[in-house]
This record gives structure tokens, C-alpha cells and sequence, in this order.
């Protein structure tokens, strides 16, 4: 990371330059992006995201996005216990959100937590249908790509059996109303890596 900073700006970084170098880094990593891709990318935006875009995310997201699916959420490690030397590890504690979800992350999450089998998959028609139910559930007080998440874990807890994205309708309603009294009305409290310098 130092390298990169280096050819960017012809100097080598401080301690903070370096370490916000190496959250913009993770971050990258932590929303899909390989390594390579994403040293690409830090250079070719001179080490700023500020404005990145991410073009192939289905979620737009600005500094008060939040997302109550896991799937969109970014969070520390959690800690442990090594029984050898008796120590106890901690992380520090960060919540963000994802920046970047693709359609083919929605497709893999529906295909694998509903066990479709893979003579009943069809991307072309899966992506097809995922883009209709994206454009016709729109809500204000949650995404709709976290709505469609959360109906296909209710799917999956109740242990029903779908293969076409737009069965997803059919429990619509019944996800929405236990979102709005379970899940939305608490807000997650975001805490950024920054803060942890």
C-alpha cells in the first residue's frame, strides 16, 4: 500500500496517511472487489473515493444509507479465545454499510440460501425478474434489494420452495409487515473504521 501511495504522490505516507490508505483498501476488498482490482482502482480515483461510483451496484448509497440485512453490512471481526496461551482477542467494534452489491451477489445469495437446484436456475430470467421486482417495490423506510434479502430468509425459515425470483411476491407482504415491527423501527448505529485511528 505504501508503493501505491508513493506512485500517486511521489512521497511516502504518514502513519494516518497509511492507515486510512489501508481502510479505503479493505473496504474495497469488503465490497466484492479482488485485490488487484482493487489497488486498480485506488490508483485510477488517486487513492479518493469520496465520489466513487460503483456502476454495476444495484444500491445507491450517500453517507446515511442504512442497511438492516447482514448481507449489506460490513462489521469487525468478532473476537476469540486462544486456549493455548489464555488470551483473549478483541477487535474494536465498526458497523458500516456496503457501498457495492451486484446483481450477480443477489442471484448467488436467492440461489444458494434457497438451494435451487441448478436445472432450475436461469440467469438471464432470474436477472430479469430481480430487475422488475427492484423497480416495483419501493419503499421509504428500507431498500428494496434489503427487502428482497429478507424475503428470501423468510422464505427460508419457513422452509418453502421456490425457483423463479418472482414467487418472491407471494411473501412480500407477510415479510414486510414483521420488518416494520421487528427490524426497521431500530436503526443500526453506524461507527466508521476512521473513528477507531
Amino acid at each position: 500500500m505504501k508503493k501505491l501511495y508513493e506512485i500517486c504522490y511521489g512521497v511516502e505516507p504518514t502513519e494516518e496517511e497509511f492507515a486510512l490508505l489501508e481502510i479505503q483498501y479493505q473496504r474495497l476488498i469488503d465490497n466484492g472487489y479482488s485485490e488487484q482490482d482493487a489497488q486498480k482502482i485506488l490508483l485510477n480515483n488517486k487513492l479518493s473515493l469520496d465520489k466513487f461510483e460503483y456502476e454495476d451496484s444495484l444500491i445507491k448509497t450517500t453517507d446515511s444509507s442504512v442497511y438492516f440485512h447482514y448481507e449489506l453490512q460490513i462489521h469487525s471481526k468478532p473476537g476469540g479465545f486462544n486456549p493455548v496461551t489464555m488470551e483473549v482477542i478483541t477487535n474494536p467494534y465498526y458497523l458500516e454499510m456496503k457501498s457495492r452489491y451486484t446483481m450477480n451477489q443477489l442471484l448467488e445469495y436467492y440461489y444458494n440460501k434457497l438451494l435451487v437446484p441448478i436445472h432450475f436456475r436461469d440467469e438471464k430470467r432470474d436477472k430479469g425478474a430481480f430487475n422488475h421486482l427492484i423497480s416495483y417495490y419501493r419503499f421509504d423506510k428500507i431498500n428494496t434489494v434489503d427487502f428482497l434479502l429478507f424475503v428470501i430468509d423468510y422464505i427460508v425459515a419457513h422452509e418453502y420452495k421456490i425457483t423463479n425470483p418472482l414467487d418472491l411476491k407471494n411473501w412480500a407482504q407477510q415479510t414486510y409487515e414483521y420488518l416494520e415491527m421487528n427490524v426497521i423501527c431500530f436503526r443500526p448505529n453506524i461507527k466508521y473504521r476512521e473513528e477507531l485511528l
